[in-house]
């Protein structure tokens, strides 16, 4: 395993639209890319082929723990009924 310091990170995740007879090989193909620190130039550092639709996790690492990020809930969100909260404060 590698570890780059990069200026910009792309993960791609194309969904492959030929059918089995027009020699598309898989369903998915998703690829890993970023332009290091000191170029401008867009490097791929892996590409991965699957018929299983991939998996999108983000965490958050704290002190002690890490956490799953951006998990979607069937709760209706609060209405938004100034512009502090449309907006921020």
């Amino acid at each position: 395993m590698s570890i780059i310091a990069a200026k910009f990170c792309e993960i791609e995740v194309q969904e492959q639209t030929l059918s089995t007879e027009d020699n598309a090989g898989v369903k998915y193909m998703v690829v890993l890319s970023y332009e290091p620190e000191k170029t401008n130039s867009k490097e791929i550092i892996s590409i991965v082929l699957t018929n299983n639709k991939p998996i999108i996790k983000q965490t958050i690492a704290f002190n002690d723990a890490v956490v799953n990020k951006n998990i979607p809930t069937t709760e209706k969100p609060k209405p938004i009924t100034t512009p502090e909260g449309l907006f921020g404060e």
